[in-house]
């Protein structure tokens, strides 16, 4: 490793960098399509950090070893798996560039069980120092995450912003040359078929999917970047939904499961399944990936509070250890339906084997947080919850007919 070793702000930097050059080389169309919030949000959400916490529902552990021939203890602190820490950790970041030890062989994580460790030596006074020492590394690395999470987001802002403006203005000149010259430009790009506010959503390349195959030895966990693929599919089917809840609001939870399963086997090569048997009963929506990961969602009717507990309590009864995350899909009818997404922000952090503190707002429609499983206490899953709107205000012709039929 350099010295002095990269820290959180040269992270920071770089990442901005590679936003750049994805917000540049975005086509005008999409550009213009997409909202700004949410376009902003998701390159925060991708590019940013969130803060280490250590996870006080479990004890720290001294785990009996030897370093150079000596009796010893490894010191594991438990803290909350997070994206965060794993770039840390792969990159050798530190909070200061002044941090005056080797952080490599000081520290290490254990992403799969949750522990920042490091070796003591077998008395109270090492065992008290090695402590100190991992929380005064935490801490550092938080204050630098915060004080870059300040101005983070305004620079990402400015990048949408300049960008979106850029495109305005070229095709602005181009419209005004077509009209000095009296030839029609056709364009690469013509915004002005393009309806603002979201209509060309943030996509990344979803993961290559195929039928498992008896050889695999193991289900693996599933990778953060196929599982938000897989998401963003799931998202802009429900917000189809939304789009005509008058076709969608009459179908049962089944029904609008299997509209759900159909779209997955379109693009999924039809490895997604409903009513599969997994943990304590049956999941709604079962995804077999390239290597035998598995994604696993719930769909539930929006019937109060009550309807949260249950979806979540099925969720967590269906998931394993060997499961890294669960969705809950809450769909709603009621006409108040920011009353609906208040409700869940409130209900979560009160649902059994909540993690404190890990809610977090992804966007108005979502949040996430983490439970400890029911099955295995020493693991914690990543819950996504979100919600979609089929208030329909009148039942339309299409649906009428659905009713008839």
């Amino acid at each position: 490793m350099g010295w002095p070793p990269p820290t959180v702000g040269d992270y920071y930097r770089a990442a901005l960098d590679d936003l750049k050059n994805e917000v540049h080389g975005t086509d005008d169309a999409r550009a213009i399509g997409l909202s700004p919030e949410e376009w902003i949000n998701y390159l925060v959400q991708r590019g940013g950090m969130e803060p280490i916490a250590l996870d006080p529902t479990r004890e720290p552990i001294l785990a009996e070893t030897s370093t150079r021939g000596f009796a010893a203890f490894e010191l594991r602190l438990p803290v909350l798996p997070s994206d965060t820490l794993d770039v840390i950790f792969k990159h050798g970041l530190v909070g200061q560039g002044f941090y005056m030890i080797d952080y490599k062989e000081t520290f290490h994580y254990d992403g799969h069980r949750g522990y920042i460790s490091t070796i003591v030596e077998q008395n109270p006074a090492s065992i008290a120092k090695g402590r100190a020492d991992i929380e005064e590394y935490v801490r550092q690395l938080n204050n630098a995450i915060d004080h870059e999470n300040k101005t983070f987001p305004g620079e990402v802002q400015r990048l949408v912003g300049q960008k979106q403006a850029n495109v305005r203005g070229k095709h602005q000149r181009l419209d005004d040359l077509a009209k000095t010259v009296g030839i029609k430009i056709i364009k690469q790009s013509d915004i002005s078929v393009v309806i603002p506010g979201g209509a060309v959503a943030v996509r990344r390349e979803v993961a290559a999917i195929v039928p498992p195959t008896p050889t695999i030895p193991q289900r693996l966990i599933l990778e953060r970047e196929r599982f938000e693929a897989i998401m963003e599919v799931i998202d802009q089917q429900c917000r189809q939904f939304e789009r005509t809840p008058g076709t969608f609001s009459v179908l049962t939870e089944e029904g609008l499961r299997d509209v759900l399963l159909s779209t997955l086997n379109a693009i999924f090569r039809g490895t997604a399944t409903g009513e599969t048997f997994q943990g304590l009963g049956k999941i709604d929506i079962h995804l077999r990936v390239s290597e035998g990961e598995v994604f696993i969602a719930e769909l539930k009717f929006w019937t109060g509070p009550g309807s949260l507990r249950e979806v979540a309590l099925q969720l967590l009864e269906r998931l394993t250890w060997r499961d890294a995350y669960g969705v809950a899909i809450v769909l709603s009818k009621n006409a108040d339906f920011g009353a609906v997404r208040a409700a869940l922000a409130e209900g979560i952090p009160g649902l059994e084997r909540f993690v404190p503190s890990s809610l977090r707002k992804i966007a108005e429609h979502h949040f996430v947080a983490r439970f400890v499983l029911p099955s295995d206490s020493s693991r914690m899953v990543e819950v996504h919850v979100v919600t979609y709107n089929l208030h329909a205000a009148r039942k339309t012709p299409r649906s009428a007919s659905l009713l008839t039929e």
